[in-house]
């Protein structure tokens, strides 16, 4: 990842490093070395401390890590994604819901218009967190931050991030489906912008730990460049009164105000079921 280090960018998302681990015992160590963990210090190895203290230690891969200056970061570089941790909420600090206060509203104003009729302020942390999962790699949203996610067994289908570029399988991958699975988390694009011949340029995405042979597959960047910056459309906070919306249509229905609709039955209208004309035998 290091030659990634300089592919952030006004209105560019980071690529993403996902971690699949087998358990929520691995996960939860993968995820202490990689962004950080808190170490205690006893009275007898902190004297002139007085007493037990808690001091921040700073994940080995700097990029991914979520401590700063001896404090966590308000915006998370990493995120563990599984069971335990989605029902704690533990990944929602304060200060991450103060800074991503914009975030949080959209997201919730988006929800009442998927739902209306449900109360957006029983959303807890759990489902906050779940829209911090979702979104990674999207800009303006409350996931662009993420660099790194660590996971278990919880992003094998069904998670629509482009960002992804490098996968790390730290589990027994049984079986072919599964691995398909995995690597298809790195095999969205992320620019549909063609080039100069009208052609998408070539994308890779670097798995490793995941045996992979369905589609037989050489090439890599050595140094991989993002695309073209990507135009936002939306409308600006200082005129957010001219914001033009438009409904959401999920279906049409027909109503008959002035007319009355009326049946005629007749000796066409009857129809006679026989078990003659069923099928009791199926030859395989």
């Amino acid at each position: 990842m290091g030659s990634q280090q300089g592919w952030p960018r006004a209105g560019l998302t980071p690529p993403v490093f996902i971690v699949v681990c087998n358990n929520t015992n691995v996960s939860k160590m993968v995820l202490d070395y990689v962004s950080g963990w808190e170490k205690h210090l006893t009275p007898s190895s902190s004297p002139e401390r007085g007493g037990e203290q808690t001091i921040l230690v700073p994940g080995k891969l700097s990029l991914f890590s979520n401590v700063d200056r001896g404090q966590w970061m308000a915006r998370p570089n990493t995120i563990l994604i599984d069971s335990q941790q989605l029902e704690s909420g533990e990944g929602m600090t304060p200060e991450f819901k103060k800074i991503a206060a914009i975030e949080i509203e959209e997201f919730k104003e988006e929800y009442r218009a998927r739902f209306p009729g449900r109360d957006v302020d029983s959303l807890s942390d759990e489902d906050i967190l779940r829209e911090v999962m979702n979104t990674v790699g999207k800009a303006g949203k409350l996931g662009e931050s993420v660099r790194c996610v660590i996971s278990v067994s919880m992003l094998t289908e069904g998670w629509d991030a482009n960002t992804v570029t490098h996968v790390l399988g730290v589990r027994a991958l049984g079986t072919q489906l599964l691995c398909e699975q995995v690597v298809g988390r790195g095999l969205r694009r992320r620019s549909y912008a063609v080039n100069k011949d009208g052609m998408f340029n070539a994308e890779y995405a670097e798995v490793y730990g995941v045996p992979f042979s369905f589609i037989p597959s050489a090439g890599s960047e050595k140094d991989p460049k993002p695309g073209p910056t990507p135009t936002r459309v939306r409308a600006l906070e200082d005129r957010i009164e001219c914001e033009i919306s438009f409904p959401r249509v999920i279906g049409y229905r027909y109503q008959f105000d002035s007319e009355k609709l009326t049946a005629k039955f007749s000796n066409d209208s009857k129809m006679a079921i026989s078990t003659a004309d069923l099928p009791t035998k199926t030859e395989m």
